[in-house]
């Protein structure tokens, strides 16, 4: 299995969870645990979908890298990747208003997606740079 299919099936992975973490009905009512205690924090909601969203945008940069052709690599690359983000982002909140019962729009968490996607690139940057081989000059 080539590096390219791999980073690929991880963000299919990647759509599929947010698809399905995004579509499950919230209880409205608190719970007993620590997974309710963690929801039931301050800003939660807004820092889970910054993961979520960051994490997805650096798993499409990851995999645009494995490709030799250096279109894939360039800034309108990540641009691009970073607006599909951003859309799906918007299409979650629709699908959530519509399709999801006790859940709604928010423009929020919208802007949650998106800060997500967008301070994954200077993230994905950084690694790039960090772990990039360093050349030995003589």
């Amino acid at each position: 299995m080539t590096n390219s299919f791999k980073t690929l099936a991880w963000v299919i992975f990647e759509f599929v969870l947010i698809f399905i973490l995004l579509s499950m009905p919230s209880s409205g009512e608190p719970g007993k645990g620590w997974v309710s205690f963690i929801l039931e924090l301050p800003f939660a909601d807004k820092v889970i979908h910054i993961g979520l969203f960051g994490s997805l945008a650096v798993s499409i940069f990851f995999h645009f890298e494995q490709y030799s052709n250096i279109s894939f690599r360039s800034t309108r690359a990540k641009a691009f990747s970073l607006i599909v983000c951003i859309l799906f982002g918007i299409g979650m909140e629709y699908y959530q208003k519509y399709f999801v019962p006790s859940r709604g729009f928010e423009v929020g968490d919208m802007l949650a997606d998106a800060i997500g996607a967008l301070l994954a690139l200077p993230f994905f940057n950084w690694v790039k740079h960090y772990f990039q081989p360093k050349e030995k000059s003589i």
